[in-house]
């Protein structure tokens, strides 16, 4: 029997359709969680909603932190896929949560492994001019020469803290010895790109951090397209795009940032500037790993609740402009104005009658 193969109009093979759990997968390590297995956020969800009255039920009357972050990536999970709790419990389904769980593991899996790989090329053109004024090169593909071994890519991982101009210091994170307050600097140290330089003001680093362009970049390759990354006006990098495929914004309805999306593309730009070959979310000395964590962590500290609003606020405007414009008054300003001119004049003519 013939093997039946559909064509698309140009006579190419047709890719077969994705399962929807695969692209909510991808869509959930993206802006959710960079590294949680989706079954342990299954599994805790489950279990903390069967134990607990929903309506009087929040996360933060869990314990620990790692059991508030499970349950707020359950919500997640709920409000991407509405059925999520039916699917799983359906009796007539043979193992519908091991399935689920596979199937989210392998979108979120593959979108990591794409993003990774694509935006490790992708910063060699964002960084272009910086390169070619340091008359150095990057390899697309080999990371051999990135990190503190080239000093465009040094530069932009030192700590913010830290004077990169000065050669000892320079010299100290090559070698891996430099030190911030006597402790080694690792990706807790939080590194000159996560920053917007041009407003860094030392005394109030928060009104600039998670503004670097890098990050909106890699954030706009991710999720409107590549071309996209290539300019600051994202109206115009929509327009202009190239792309014929819709963006992973786009697909999904995403129409605001998540905590999880920007941290998410934070750690995709710091590895890609960095020399480690892999992620590996177990190794307690890979900084990128490092530095993921401590940006959740700031997110969830009570303590920064207004700069990280302040923050969300900053990047839903710069990326989603068309949903986060300030709203227009309802006001007729202009009859407004002839009423007050009216009201002044008959006032005056009454005063000279």
């Amino acid at each position: 029997m013939p093997l039946l193969v559909e064509l698309t109009p140009r006579g190419r093979q047709r890719a077969a359709p994705q399962d929807p759990i695969k692209a909510y997968g991808r869509h959930f390590v993206r802006t959710v969680d960079m590294f949680v297995l989706p079954a342990v956020v299954i599994k805790a969800g489950m279990e903390y909603d069967s134990e607990h009255s929903t309506s009087a039920y929040t996360p933060e009357l869990l314990t620990f932190a790692r059991e508030q972050r499970n349950y707020r990536a359950w919500e997640a999970l709920l409000h991407m896929i509405p059925t999520l709790s039916a699917i799983l419990i359906d009796p007539n389904a043979d193992q519908p949560i091991t399935r689920v769980s596979a199937a989210l593991l392998a979108g979120s899996n593959a979108a990591r492994s794409d993003d990774t790989r694509t935006i490790k090329i992708a910063i060699v053109e964002w960084l272009s001019g910086d390169l070619q004024q340091a008359s150095v090169v990057l390899h697309p593909s080999n990371k051999a020469q990135r990190g503190f071994n080239n000093p465009v890519t040094g530069r932009l991982l030192c700590p913010i803290g830290l004077d990169y101009g000065d050669e000892i210091v320079r010299k100290l994170l090559e070698t891996h010895q430099a030190t911030v307050d006597g402790e080694p600097v690792n990706g807790s140290h939080w590194p000159i790109f996560a920053f917007d330089e041009q407003t860094y003001n030392p005394a109030m680093p928060w009104e600039s951090f998670l503004r670097g362009r890098l990050i909106v970049q890699a954030f706009r390759h991710i999720f409107t397209s590549p071309t996209s990354a290539f300019t600051d006006d994202h109206a115009a990098s929509v327009q202009n795009s190239r792309s014929t495929r819709t963006g992973n914004a786009a697909l999904h309805g995403m129409t605001r940032v998540t905590p999880g999306s920007i941290v998410y593309c934070a750690t995709q730009v710091h590895f890609a500037l960095s020399t480690a070959p892999v992620f590996n979310k177990n190794s307690k000395n890979n900084d990128s790993i490092i530095f993921y964590r401590s940006l959740v962590k700031y997110f969830e500290d009570p303590h920064f609740a207004a700069p990280v609003q302040d923050l969300l606020d900053w990047w839903n405007r710069a990326v989603f402009p068309a949903h986060h414009r300030p709203q227009r008054s309802t006001v007729n300003h202009g009859l407004r104005s002839m009423h007050a001119t009216m009201d002044a004049f008959r006032a005056s003519a009454e005063q000279h009658a």
